[in-house]
């Protein structure tokens, strides 16, 4: 048998063997826009000189333009500046508000990534789903049940953490209405760090963030599943941006498709966000398969989900890699699974995703903490055999995962392989969801796997 095969076969026996814009007062701000040539603000103090700000130059402006539908757009070179790499640091879902707001009135407001900053700040950028909103005004969304609101300051803090990017585009960042989001707006821009799937406008909420960077050009797009929904039949308000209107885009696979191909036609990479998928379900549901192919086969290079609060598998197709969900980085959940988490490192070069690392982390009292010895050896090795019923390999050296990036084209259904998901996906997820739910409740994914069961662990 081969080392694959013997590897999905392990994880199958481990997983049978479980016992189971009218513009709001107060709404100015740049677009979320930015031109960063020479490097990102960092925690080690670096000054103003060693790094580009947030101003936006006409040819950045032309192309997001371009981009959210306009005709001023110019036409991205064949080869880049300067032949480079771009490491993106990449996570789950970020929120300072609720448990993390107790937790920092003790410990600091640098508390809840003080132990990630090292790894964020390592990178060239780095990126999260702000999942709460940035300001001190409003009031909460009536019928909604659980808002997020967090001190303004947490932009800053993000900066000085190393996180270049966050998406905007959840179900939390209007918890406080429009006018709270425009402060976030304002926040993240006042410190430089870009926004993607949220603007003041609809034109802006569709708009890409534009990086620069090694020569590069890497736009990031968001949006949200829920974003159609309203939470009270006597204030049916959505968090969709209109013309008029701030918020976030809707979530329209023809819309996503075509923002995704125009930001592909000015930049070498597209890296797209979806809040989307079933909270705290360890698989990813067949629409999220659907569409995340669809957007790597419309230019997208790096699909990164979140909103289920918990891992779910990494998956290689094509040319694009998928993560459909990065589960937590700042929460202050305590259920099953969600203080498992991880730090993507993807090296993207002018013309591909060249590696990919993954950082095991736990989170502790709101803080993400890098797993070390042989905790992350075994996060690794659970986190692999979820890989495996998708056809990626996942190996183990140096203390991080590692992705194989080069999928086997004779396995079945393949990622990379023509004519979407093959019959047997569509019956590996159902089948692996009713292994992994018993009686109503999530239950820990291959509690006694061996670490050698995969095969290379």
């Amino acid at each position: 048998m081969s080392k694959r095969g013997f590897a999905l076969a392990a994880s199958c026996l481990c997983l049978c063997g479980l016992a189971v814009v009218s513009l709001a007062p107060g709404c100015s701000f740049q677009p979320s826009i930015y031109s960063l040539e020479t490097g990102m603000p960092r925690a080690n103090g670096t000054s103003e000189a060693d790094h580009a700000g947030v101003a936006i130059d006409a040819d950045t402006a032309a192309r997001a333009d371009a981009a959210a539908g306009g005709t001023r757009g110019a036409k991205l070179p064949v080869r880049p500046d300067a032949v480079s790499s771009v490491l993106l640091a990449a996570a789950g879902d970020v929120m300072f508000d609720r448990g993390v707001r107790t937790v920092v009135a003790e410990a600091g407001a640098g508390w809840p990534l003080s132990a990630v900053a090292d790894i964020f700040s390592g990178a060239d950028l780095g990126f999260v789903n702000l999942e709460t909103a940035l300001s001190d005004r409003g009031q909460p969304l009536p019928g909604k049940g659980i808002w997020f609101r967090s001190d303004p300051r947490f932009a800053q803090e993000l900066r000085d953490a190393g996180i270049s990017v966050v998406s905007l585009a959840n179900n939390h960042s209007l918890d406080y209405g429009r006018e709270a989001f425009c402060d976030t707006l304002a926040a993240l821009s006042a410190v430089g760090v870009a926004a993607c799937g949220g603007g003041r406008n609809i034109q802006e909420a569709r708009r890409p963030a534009i990086v620069r960077k090694n020569g590069l050009v890497i736009s990031f797009l968001a949006y949200s599943e829920l974003a159609p929904i309203f939470w009270s039949y006597t204030d049916p308000e959505t968090f969709i941006a209109e013309a008029d209107r701030p918020g976030i885009p809707d979530w329209r696979e023809d819309q996503i498709l075509s923002d995704i191909r125009r930001a592909k036609s000015m930049s070498h990479h597209v890296i797209a966000s979806f809040h989307w998928g079933d909270e705290y379900s360890l698989v990813p549901a067949e629409r999220q398969v659907a569409l995340a192919r669809a957007a790597v086969d419309a230019g997208a290079s790096v699909v990164l989900g979140h909103h289920p609060h918990v891992l779910q598998p990494v998956e290689v197709y094509r040319n694009g890699v998928i993560f459909y969900s990065l589960g937590n980085l700042v929460f202050d959940q305590r259920r099953a699974h969600t203080t498992d988490s991880l730090i993507a490192l993807l090296s993207l070069t002018p013309y591909r995703v060249e590696v990919v690392q993954l950082i095991p982390v736990r989170i502790e009292r709101c803080r993400p903490v890098p797993l070390k010895g042989w905790e992350a050896r075994a996060a690794m090795a659970r986190f692999a055999a979820m890989c495996s019923a998708l056809g990626t390999d996942v190996v183990f050296a140096g203390g991080r995962g590692h992705v194989l990036l080069t999928p086997a084209p004779s396995a079945p259904g393949a990622p990379g392989a023509a004519g979407g998901p093959s019959p047997g996906m569509t019956s590996i997820l159902p089948w692996m969801e009713s292994r992994i739910t018993y009686g109503g409740n999530r239950i820990s994914l291959f509690p006694a796997l061996p670490l050698s069961a995969c095969g290379r662990f």
